[in-house]
């Protein structure tokens, strides 16, 4: 039984539109990266000399490099429920958004801090229940964002990811030396809040810049597998017997 042609056209026009998407979400995801990078270099890698200028002790820079990142990446066990009643795009967007909405309480912690409204104490205690509600948003969305780029780039992946990954660091290396010059400049003047003020104003800037990039993305349409889906005690059996369980591991034991 032949195919109308008309149907056939009509099929290639459609791949055709897909392909051209998927190519300017590529270009979009340069463009949000590069904002994200902007705010890794400006905001992220400046968290810890901003909780000891508002007078953090050891043990307090401990819990702030720890309990965030525990807690982030503990987010990543609900994602996958997440993706299967929402749109990838939408789970990007809104916590993005939330993530970039982070940086405004933590600066208003240094500016109370600053001028003697809140003590060290209560300043460092706030700074790491802000920091851990911001990683938890942006390493919630980790999984979502792997699984979106994996239906973009069906093509010479390594390529593209390589490119991204240069271009990327670059913008994070520029970034971080430049805030380096400003809390150096503000620090000699000894008005060093508003050297973070323009750094984390300027992180909040590109990450509300990175969720409306998200709204420009394609998404294709999300295909589960049957049976896709295992619990903790299912992969813990299985870690003997299973390469990914074998590798886990040991990308645990590194990270610990």
């Amino acid at each position: 039984e032949q195919i109308p042609k008309t149907e056939t056209e009509e099929q290639k026009r459609n791949i055709e539109t897909n392909e051209k998407l998927k190519e300017k979400t590529k270009k979009l995801s340069i463009l949000e990266g590069s904002a994200y990078s902007v705010m890794d270099g400006g905001g992220l890698r400046n968290i810890t000399p901003y909780a000891l200028a508002l007078g953090a002790n050891n043990a307090q820079i401990g819990l702030l490099t720890s309990i965030p990142n525990l807690l982030g990446n503990l987010s990543q066990l609900f994602t996958t429920k997440a993706m299967e009643k929402y749109s990838r795009r939408k789970i990007l967007i809104v916590n993005v958004f939330l993530q970039a909405l982070m940086w405004l309480p933590l600066l208003l912690i240094g500016y109370l801090f600053f001028y003697k409204v809140l003590s060290s104490g209560k300043s460092s205690i706030l700074v790491i229940l802000f920091y851990t509600l911001l990683l938890f948003f942006g390493t919630l969305i980790s999984p979502v964002w792997n699984s979106l780029m994996k239906d973009i780039v069906t093509h010479r992946s390594g390529n593209y990811f390589g490119r991204r990954s240069k271009i990327l660091g670059a913008v994070a290396l520029i970034t971080l030396l430049i805030s380096g010059f400003v809390l150096d400049y503000f620090k000699e003047r000894k008005l060093l809040f508003f050297g973070f003020l323009i750094l984390f104003g300027l992180a909040f800037i590109t990450r509300a810049i990175s969720s409306y990039l998200f709204t420009k993305h394609h998404e294709p349409e999300l295909k589960l597998e049957t049976g896709y889906y295992f619990t903790l005690k299912q992969f813990i059996k299985k870690i003997p017997e299973s390469n990914f369980g074998k590798f886990s591991v040991l990308i645990s034991l590194i990270m610990f």
